[in-house]
């Protein structure tokens, strides 16, 4: 599975600025020098923002540096729900909006994933993982336009050059989502644009640069800022940030051992200068080693990356698949059931 990140938990982040009178269950008001981290940092302890970020994606959006003094955050309880949710649960709209079919019947729609993606998609999780469970969910809001079947195949690279353009299964997930604006693309994504159609986001993910604390690239301001410095990334994983950021690869030396365990153990040591990884991953490890006060991430270098679901062009039914699964996405993000569901999902991973 091209550019596949690991994924464990609520994403961890240390920030520099420090919010007040932030408080798990309670809303916030954004104030002048706030970020996310620094807001998670004094509500719950840790190096946590992502669950703050689900818990306002329509407020935020899909970049989770944008927030504006006076905005109103929701800090979700130490259970996982919001503040005030029971009251909200009752209020909420049963109302199902419809969707345009090609046909009159109802669509069947079988969809393809594969294990070893924890906690998105892994057959041996609870209803299959975080993002089977929301295209689960999604689907089922919309109700009686459509049934939904999906089906493990862990041979990912047969998802797209075999089963999907023969006809086999409808759409997969979850990939990233291409910029197919983009001036130049990897000939692998622009395959992808060429031959599919991608629903709306499904969850976006985070991956982050990670320094030591008080070392200065905690607090740099562009990707450039890392030029010359040894960065650690995971053997296998995808160096995507500082790419992106306009810096190129021979720019930076890459160290490349085979766990992410032994990535912050070597700038733990000194020996490299930061570590890119998805942050929720490096949340998890971080906990793991004990190394929270050592260590620091940048909030202003980062890269987004969409996980969504692909359905190929050839496919008859394209364009109801895609309006039911939008459709389905916006009714459950309205409706809290997303955030539930994102929430629940970690959980149970975490608790396994």
């Amino acid at each position: 599975m091209t550019a596949k990140l690991g994924v464990a938990g609520a994403i961890i982040l240390m920030g520099t600025s420090i919010a007040s009178a932030q408080e798990a269950c309670t809303t916030y008001r954004i104030q002048a020098g706030d970020s996310l981290s620094a807001i998670a940092k004094e509500a719950y302890g840790s190096i946590n923002y992502q669950q703050v970020w689900d818990a306002n994606r329509n407020q935020i959006g899909s970049n989770p540096n944008s927030i504006s003094v006076g905005m109103r955050l929701e800090l979700p309880c130490l259970d996982g729900t919001l503040p005030g949710a029971t009251a909200a649960a009752a209020q909420k709209s049963t109302a199902t909006p419809a969707v345009t079919l090609a046909s009159a019947d109802k669509l069947d729609i079988h969809l393809v994933t594969g294990s070893d993606y924890q906690p998105f998609t892994d057959e041996n999780m609870e209803g299959g993982g975080v993002i089977t469970q929301i295209l689960r969910n999604a689907l089922a809001s919309v109700e009686g336009q459509a049934d939904t079947k999906i089906t493990f195949v862990n041979d990912w690279g047969s998802h797209m050059e075999v089963l999907l353009p023969s006809g086999a299964f409808d759409g997969t997930f979850p990939w990233i989502l291409p910029n197919c604006e983009a001036d130049a693309l990897s000939d692998d994504m622009q395959a992808r644009c060429d031959n599919y159609r991608f629903a709306d986001p499904v969850y976006e993910i985070v991956t982050g640069m990670i320094t030591r604390n008080g070392d200065p690239l905690a607090t740099a301001a562009a990707a450039a800022d890392f030029t010359g410095k040894i960065v650690c990334v995971p053997d296998g994983y995808s160096a995507i940030v500082l790419s992106a950021g306009g810096v190129a690869e021979n720019a930076v030396t890459y160290s490349r051992p085979s766990t992410p365990e032994e990535c912050f153990e070597q700038l733990v040591a000194g020996s490299v200068d930061a570590v890119e990884l998805e942050l929720s991953q490096a949340a998890d490890v971080v906990g793991r080693l004990g190394v929270d006060e050592q260590i620091a991430v940048n909030d202003k270098v980062s890269s987004v990356s969409v996980l969504t679901l692909y359905v190929h062009k050839d496919n008859p039914d394209g364009d109801a698949i895609l309006e039911a699964v939008n459709t389905g996405l916006a009714n459950i993000r309205n409706n809290g059931e997303w955030f539930q569901t994102v929430q629940a999902g970690f959980r149970a991973y975490y608790n396994k």
